[in-house]
């Protein structure tokens, strides 16, 4: 296969999608005229059709290519084209949602329990499906630990002690930037994971959050990001690329840093452990306590000082 075709669709696709749709908010604005602005959804979807079908072709190509190298190299497609991969599945899942997208974020409509439940799940979905179809079905990572590693209890013990600490951790710093933000000028409101929790059903958060959450990020970003960079660039770029990768897909400024920070405490839990149950349990504790007290303010259990 040559390599060419996936990034010549891949970038081409991405300036006409983002064209059109610029185009079309120029059109919708009244800033510019056109006969038929229809065709304008017709550019928007070839290209993201053509964005997507170099992404594929690209991932094929390297899951080929890379088949020879020694196992203990890293066979799979590059990190950021599962990544990007990982958005589009997301993004098709919740395109049929968008009123409840907007319901959920800024409260303006009807959120339906469908339209949640995609909303909060579907990136992890897209997780977990990349993960198994491009990298552990074809075996691009041979010879990891197993899930539980050698000690499954030390693991679970590990994961749940680390993430009682970190919560706290997190906890301080988020609301230190939050104070620093304010001090400038800047109000952060509530984020989009805050806005979930006071709106929509509370299994259905502790089923996305506590649950699937943890398994599919730790999954992602430390089961496969982590040990593909920790193969082909060493600890360090092991480190601090999938934490800041964990951190980035977050889309939140308060938590940036303390959630950037967690991604490193994760993954050397991880890495000290050799066991994935480690930081899922680790994750899933840290969500659980921030998701239980949400709760419990929400439901006027518990009442925290303004």
């Amino acid at each position: 296969m040559p390599r060419w075709p996936g990034p010549v669709l891949a970038i081409g696709g991405a300036i006409v999608a983002i064209g059109a749709l610029a185009t079309a908010m120029l059109v919708t604005e009244g800033q510019l005229e056109m006969d038929d602005p229809s065709i304008l959804a017709w550019l928007a979807l070839a290209g993201a059709m053509a964005f997507v079908a170099g992404l594929v072709w690209s991932a094929v190509r390297q899951l080929r290519v890379r088949a020879h190298l020694a196992p203990e190299r890293y066979r799979g497609p590059s990190v950021f084209i599962l990544l990007a991969l990982v958005l589009v599945i997301a993004s098709v899942l919740n395109a049929p949602f968008s009123s409840d997208a907007t319901a959920l974020l800024f409260g303006d409509g009807e959120l339906t329990l469908l339209g949640a439940a995609i909303i909060l799940v579907s990136a992890q979905v897209g997780m977990l499906f990349v993960s198994w179809l491009l990298v552990f079905r074809p075996n691009a990572l041979a010879a990891l630990p197993a899930f539980g590693g050698t000690d499954p209890v030390g693991a679970l013990r590990s994961g749940l002690g680390w993430g009682i600490l970190a919560w706290f951790i997190a906890t301080a710093l988020s609301a230190a930037v939050v104070v620093l933000l304010e001090q400038i000028g800047f109000d952060p409101g509530l984020q989009a994971a805050e806005q979930a929790i006071a709106v929509v059903e509370p299994w259905l958060v502790i089923v996305a959050v506590v649950i699937l959450a943890p398994i599919a990020e730790e999954v992602f970003f430390r089961g496969v990001v982590f040990n593909a960079w920790l193969r082909e660039g060493g600890r360090r770029w092991a480190f601090i690329g999938s934490s800041a990768l964990f951190a980035a897909i977050h889309l939140s400024v308060v938590s940036l840093l303390p959630i950037f920070l967690l991604g490193l405490a994760l993954a050397w839990v991880y890495h000290r452990t050799g066991s994935l149950l480690a930081p899922i349990v680790m994750h899933a504790t840290v969500n659980g306590i921030s998701v239980a007290l949400a709760l419990l303010v929400r439901f006027d259990v518990l009442r925290l000082p303004v």
